[in-house]
């Protein structure tokens, strides 16, 4: 019964593969709710919509920083 033999390398691959992907769907799902906080802040106006616009933003940021870092790092 022949082996079923994984490299160290392959896995490492594949995992990092799966972060950069995983990472990349999360920096388009921040984009899309950037855009959404936009078009909520032209509809309803309340005190705290430049909270939600800095914290979208914020999100922005940190979810381009996590894939950088995951292609560069990993």
């Amino acid at each position: 019964m022949p082996e079923f033999y994984l490299n160290q390398n392959f896995i490492s691959i594949l995992l990092k593969i799966f972060f950069v992907l995983g990472a990349s769907f999360y920096l388009v799902y921040s984009v899309v709710v950037v855009r959404q906080i936009t078009v909520m802040k032209k509809t309803l106006i309340t005190g705290f919509s430049s909270v939600i616009n800095l914290l979208g933003m914020i999100n922005l940021v940190m979810a381009a920083i996590l894939l950088l870092a995951f292609i560069l790092f990993l």
